[in-house]
């Protein structure tokens, strides 16, 4: 009888574990689309200012950016960068931890287009398909 419960006691607590470890990796999942898509909307609207910053430079003659204007955002989960050419800019978002805070890079350049890709944590690249917002992309 006691082998019975101790068996009956076993198998409740793998089956706890196991159904608690999959609650984690939904919740997971729900987090890493949730930073994917507020990376991808702040870079849309960094690469808006950074617009209207390079247009209103190049509009004044002054052909120099003011950058204490321009502040790179930081949002959860994902390292967001600048590079500037002449009057070109690119921006990139990639996860802080591929896999865990997110598995898309974004990039979006003076078009304003916003692409993602599954990069394994590198940059994404002007090739990558334009983000919709889909979690299948």
């Amino acid at each position: 009888m006691v082998t019975a419960l101790l068996i009956l006691a076993t198998v409740f607590v793998g089956v706890l574990a196991v159904h608690s470890y999959k609650q984690f990796k939904i919740r997971q999942e729900r987090q890493m689309n949730e930073n994917e898509y507020n990376a991808a909307v702040t870079l849309w609207e960094f690469g808006k200012f950074v617009k209207v910053e390079i247009d209103s430079a190049t509009k004044r003659g002054a052909g120099v950016l003011d950058f204490t204007n321009i502040t790179v955002p930081h949002t959860r989960g994902y390292q967001i960068s600048l590079e500037l050419i002449g009057g070109y800019f690119r921006l990139y978002a990639v996860p802080t931890k591929y896999n865990r805070t997110g598995k898309l890079s974004f990039l979006t350049d003076n078009t304003l287009s916003v692409r993602a890709s599954d990069r394994i944590g590198q940059q994404a690249t002007s090739e990558d398909a334009e983000y919709n917002g889909d979690a299948g992309l």
